[in-house]
């Protein structure tokens, strides 16, 4: 996670301090919090990212402020336009997804909803044979390497996976 992913996670910009960071933290904490949500898959998703987002801003607090700039607040609340999308992905039977970073990446039986991923702004990754979602603002222009889901799970984390539809939590790879 980087700082901006941190920042749009709280929907966050322009100069912030310790006391900006705790009160968006503690904002979002109560509206995904488990013992709020008990049972929604979606909100104990947003509350790993929500948790993941301060402890990195906390720990990086010194290079926020340097980091933020006109164009960066601009930025859009990410974690709202995560929040809809993982509820979306949560509604479609028989879909796997898990949380990778600020993407997440789908597969299962998603042939028969493709339509409605695409509507979500999903995309089809024809080499790992899922389809992904992440942010406009993170789409690669030189990064061209091609990095194996496992690759990709060691260097940014993952929350598991998740069935739509009520299942079960299948695996945890942290």
């Amino acid at each position: 996670m980087n700082i901006q992913q941190a920042l749009n996670i709280f929907g966050l910009s322009g100069e912030l301090s310790e006391k900006d960071i705790k009160s968006a933290y503690k904002k979002a904490s109560l509206k995904f919090h488990p013992d709020r949500n008990q049972g929604d898959q979606v909100a104990a998703e947003m509350m790993k990212a929500v948790n993941c987002a301060y402890d990195f801003l906390m720990q990086n607090l010194d290079k926020i402020n340097a980091f933020q700039s006109e164009e960066a607040t601009a930025r859009y609340n990410y974690g709202e336009e995560l929040e809809n999308v993982l509820k979306a992905l949560h509604a479609l039977s028989g879909v796997i997804f898990e949380v990778t970073g600020n993407w997440i990446w789908i597969s299962g039986e998603t042939k028969t909803h493709k339509e409605s991923l695409k509507s979500m702004g999903c995309k089809w990754a024809n080499q790992k044979k899922m389809w992904f979602y992440r942010p406009e603002e993170y789409k690669a222009t030189n990064n061209r390497k091609s990095h194996s889901m496992d690759e990709i799970r060691a260097m940014y984390g993952t929350t598991g996976e998740y069935k739509a539809k009520g299942s079960r939590q299948l695996e945890s790879r942290l």
